[in-house]
């Protein structure tokens, strides 16, 4: 028997094997490039339909979806066919496979506010639902009101600020159904200044929270500090609840989120704090607020320990107390994911040479905005923090925003995925960083960019479905978009 024949032949039986499983575990998919120059248009992914990848461009004069088939092949781009052709889009989202859109337009003095239903093919499925009639004094463009939705998608809030003076904020809501029928109209009298809103987030029963602090700014630190976080709940039947206090007021905030957690009913408030003093170290605010019980279930400040102060201040550059936090993902038990990341800005002044009179040359300073380590943390149901792991790396760029840096996040079912450029550059892959329930780290890469000229914005990214996720790209003036099957 041919021994060494066999042997080869298993060799290349098991090389097709892995790599027929990495092609299926990981494909990828590119949009063909368009032109965006000139009409400088932004974008939104809107998420899946049937009908395929639904994608919302739009500009002051123009608002168009577009269609994507599972290769990222154009199938169609058009603009919707709302009742009054200057209508100023407000809000578009996908739900049940369906496209609504929530509009607005001038009609005499008064502003209507529609809304209306489309199939996935943009195709409208019944008439313009009028949602208010306005006076032209309190709404006057699109950016005077906003449109919340509930997490399921079954429910939307409707509402825009009618006055606003030191006694408070006067504001009119209408809570609709997914078949815009009106549940509830309601005029509620919020007793803060509108600019400490900080948020504001739906239950999927309808509820609608306004969450507040103050706010102080500084020319010093270009970060906003938040203290004295709370909220006031608008329920779906229309009364106006009292302020509900989700700090003892002894932290200063540098970044927070809050999240409702319609599986545990209740209202989750995380933070990265310093309580009030001189030399305090910095770490986590948590506080949540049970919904049934209408009370505090739990307001805790964990400071950062010895282990995760000496990952964050590994390198020179590194300073824990840049670190903000950035998304929270909230787990079945009640217990939740933090995770931060390293922000800051650095300046540098370097003198130009002056060709009229090199004697007196210019100076110019440039200000770059750095985006590094990721610093993540899993807390329990109480509170407690479970494990940490910090992810490496460094970005940074001239751009205040810095679209190209940070990272792109994927939640699975035991898993969540961070995806994040190894470089700032259009030559730049990926990196994949995967982190199990227990905190372990799969390391890889996805190899997208190599010859394809493309500056992807991960920042940006949209998951679609449990395994898709959109990666926007925008270089020398064209647009693209990624589709990743993991």
């Amino acid at each position: 028997m041919n021994y060494q024949f066999l042997y080869k032949h298993f060799v290349f039986l098991i090389l097709t094997v892995v790599f027929a499983f990495s092609a299926k575990a990981q494909t990828i998919n590119y949009s063909l490039p368009e032109k965006n120059t000139s009409k400088n248009f932004d974008f939104a992914v809107l998420g899946k339909t049937t009908e395929g990848i639904i994608i919302y461009k739009f500009n002051k004069n123009e608002n168009i979806i577009q269609c994507y088939d599972n290769a990222m092949n154009l199938k169609w781009f058009k603009e919707a066919q709302l009742s009054n052709k200057n209508s100023n889009i407000q809000h578009i989202s996908v739900h049940n496979n369906k496209i609504y859109v929530f509009f607005s337009f001038k009609k005499g003095d008064a502003t209507i506010i529609g809304a209306q239903k489309f199939s996935p093919k943009l195709e409208p499925e019944g008439r313009m639902k009028m949602i208010d009639s306005v006076s032209k004094d309190i709404i006057n463009d699109s950016d005077d009101w906003y449109v919340k939705h509930s997490e399921d998608k079954t429910k939307y809030m409707v509402y825009y600020v009618t006055k606003d003076s030191k006694e408070g904020t006067e504001v009119q809501s209408i809570l609709v159904n997914d078949r815009f029928k009106v549940i509830k109209r309601s005029h509620s009298i919020l007793p803060e200044l509108k600019e400490n809103l900080s948020d504001e987030l739906m239950d999927n029963d309808g509820n609608l929270y306004f969450f507040v602090a103050e706010q102080e700014h500084s020319d010093l630190v270009y970060k906003t500090i938040f203290t004295n976080p709370r909220y006031y709940k608008l329920s779906s039947t229309g009364t106006l609840s009292d302020v509900k206090l989700l700090s003892n007021g002894k932290c200063r905030l540098n970044s927070l989120i809050t999240k409702v957690d319609n599986i545990n009913k209740a209202i989750l408030l995380v933070g990265i704090a310093k309580q009030k003093g001189n030399n305090t170290t910095p770490g986590f605010l948590v506080s949540k607020w049970n919904l049934k019980k209408d009370s505090s279930e739990l307001q805790k400040f964990e400071p950062y320990s010895d282990d995760v102060i000496k990952d964050m201040m590994y390198s020179p550059e590194s300073d824990y107390n840049n670190f903000e936090i950035k998304d929270l993902v909230i787990k079945f038990d009640g217990g939740f994911v933090a995770i931060t990341e390293n922000v800051y800005a650095t300046q540098q002044t370097i003198e130009v040479p002056n060709y009229y009179s090199p004697s007196f040359p210019s100076v110019r300073t440039y200000t770059y905005t750095h985006k590094d380590d990721l610093s993540i943390q899993s807390f329990d149901a109480a509170g407690n923090v479970q494990w940490h792991k910090l992810i490496r790396k460094k970005q940074n760029s001239e751009s205040e925003d810095a679209p190209f840096s940070s990272y792109g996040l994927l939640k699975g079912k035991s898993s969540i995925q961070l995806i994040f450029n190894e470089s700032i550059s259009e030559q730049s892959n990926l990196f994949l960083q995967t982190l199990s329930a227990e905190g372990n780290i799969n390391r890889g890469g996805i190899n997208c960019s190599r010859q394809k000229n493309l500056m992807l914005m991960p920042e940006k990214a949209s998951q679609v479905s449990l395994y898709e996720i959109i990666i926007p790209s925008q270089f020398r003036g064209y647009t693209q978009f990624v589709k990743i099957d993991f």
